[in-house]
């Protein structure tokens, strides 16, 4: 069976790999329904990652939406128990308007949510979570941690909020160091705030080297409360082998609507765009559910058979060429499959198909030829 799962292509071969190894860590799979009452969504569309729903009116007359997200979904339908979080994965498409294109996509998905009390323990268990994720797909691979709370404080302390906000985000995003010094003088943020800011943004490394410079950024009880996560984060995971391709960086700063602490972002070798998004969301868990934390990341897995391609050099174990076929034909084909092998039986060799074997039926006898 692992032979077999080995052959597939990446895209149907992760889901299966992943899915083993979240129902290892307890989690259960969720499946949805394609479609959500379009309400639901346009009613959450801050925590949406993108503005265009596709939306069509179903036989009764109500709008409805192709489901443009999962988390969503799993917040607002997941079943709690009293002192026990929710712990689902799920392997799904989501429907979207490309913002190139204009056009419809279908993206493939696997991730996990987790919802209830989300302390140290479940914070390190999602995090070992994305690195193994990750593994399975190239061993050379980094996953980005970063934590909200440093900036967020940084510009509730200077009171900067709308487009003034939106301009420095981009600035630490790109760690644009000129672009933000300046506009912090044009805009006369103070200068400690703006020394902070700076900081912000160049600071990046192995987590364990980056903690004393992080200590330095502890101004308030919202920012000692994620230093002391992400140090508890550390020593959890510091001895694990995966641990060298966690990486810091602070600049990594996705929809700060959608989350409120730790973020992670996902990079393969061959994947020249994130494979893994996620973070923590306790906010979207509040307005929906009412209380309790919320952590999850998903595995984007659409283009990875283009960057990961099946590297068998064979389609198939073996080819029997046959002229007439009788009862010993399939049998002897229902042996071989029964082996572990792949058959694919033909009456003329096919064009640009590869087997390892090739043989001729004849006479009730199988004979091996040259390909």
């Amino acid at each position: 069976m692992q032979n077999f799962i080995n052959s597939l292509p990446t895209e149907d071969r992760l889901p299966l790999e992943l899915s083993k190894l979240y129902e290892q860590f307890g989690y259960q799979k969720y499946c949805m329904s394609k479609f959500e009452e379009y309400g639901f969504y346009s009613d959450n569309r801050d925590f949406l990652s993108t503005d265009g729903i596709i939306a069509f009116n179903n036989s009764a007359g109500k709008l409805m939406a192709l489901k443009p997200d999962i988390t969503l979904s799993i917040v607002k339908n997941a079943r709690t128990l009293p002192f026990a979080n929710a712990r689902y994965y799920y392997n799904e498409n989501v429907y979207r308007i490309s913002e190139d294109t204009h056009d419809c996509k279908e993206i493939k998905q696997c991730g996990i949510e987790l919802l209830g009390n989300v302390d140290s323990h479940a914070t390190a268990e999602i995090v070992l979570l994305a690195l193994k994720s990750l593994d399975k797909i190239d061993s050379n691979f980094s996953l980005i941690i970063s934590h909200i709370a440093f900036v967020s404080s940084a510009l509730e302390d200077a009171g900067i909020i709308g487009e003034r906000r939106r301009k420095i985000l981009g600035f630490i995003k790109r760690k644009n160091r000129h672009d933000l010094v300046r506009f912090c003088e044009e805009n006369k943020v103070d200068k400690a705030i703006t020394e902070r800011l700076i900081k912000i943004s160049s600071i990046s490394g192995n987590l364990n080297e980056v903690l004393p410079t992080l200590k330095e950024l502890v101004t308030s009880d919202k920012t000692a409360a994620a230093y002391d996560e992400l140090s508890a984060l550390c020593d959890a995971l510091c001895q694990m082998d995966l641990y060298k391709n966690l990486k810091f960086d602070l600049s990594v700063l996705n929809h700060l609507d959608y989350y409120n602490g730790i973020l992670l972002q996902g990079y393969v070798k061959n994947s020249p765009s994130p494979v893994l998004s996620g973070g923590r969301y306790d906010s979207l868990a509040k307005k929906i559910r009412g209380d309790g934390g919320a952590f999850g990341f998903a595995v984007y897995l659409d283009g990875l058979n283009l960057h990961y391609p099946n590297k068998s050099k064979f389609d198939c174990d073996a080819i029997i060429i046959y002229d007439q076929s009788d009862a010993k034909l399939l049998t002897a084909v229902n042996d071989m499959c029964k082996s572990g092998q792949k058959v694919r039986v033909e009456r003329k060799m096919p064009d640009g198909v590869k087997a390892k074997k090739v043989f001729k039926y004849e006479n009730g006898n199988l004979t091996e030829v040259a390909e």
